[in-house]
């Protein structure tokens, strides 16, 4: 395969050399080129979206296909554990959430949905305490009992 590469190297060289000082050369590849520029683009063009187009079904059909297979073991066992790896996973149709399941469910308190820290109102039951603002991957903040 080396050596295959080397002669095809070197007849890539020679052809642009050749093609560089032969004026006859250069008005043939010219005229041939400049002629059917429009045919070739189009041709390319088609090609390109005809690839990706079968590449997007393909793909797609695959994945049907392997969800199906996924949805329909035989197993008992394994039935149960995909039942509930596939419910887990979102659809087309469901938006997708930014904040993940997981990360409100270990704690007692509550995580607002802006980012800007919201102050809180005093009220008549005690001390007033602010709210902080904490990210959705952020661990929780240790909560410090403010007294004045």
């Amino acid at each position: 395969m080396i050596l295959e590469a080397a002669v095809l190297a070197f007849l890539g060289i020679w052809l642009t050399n050749e093609y560089m000082n032969n004026i006859y050369m250069q008005l043939y590849w010219n005229s041939l080129i400049g002629a059917n520029a429009t045919t070739y683009t189009m041709a390319i063009g088609l090609a390109i979206g005809l690839g990706g187009t079968v590449t997007a079904f393909t793909l797609w059909k695959n994945l049907r296909l392997a969800r199906y297979k996924l949805e329909h073991i035989s197993s008992p066992r394994l039935k149960g554990a995909m039942k509930h790896a596939l419910s887990s996973l979102p659809t087309m149709d469901e938006e997708s959430s930014p904040i993940p399941k997981h990360s409100t469910s270990h704690h007692s308190e509550r995580i607002p949905s802006k980012q800007t820290p919201t102050p809180s109102l005093p009220t008549s039951q005690g001390p007033s305490t602010s709210t902080q603002t904490v990210p959705p991957t952020a661990p929780p903040p240790d909560i410090e009992d403010a007294t004045p």
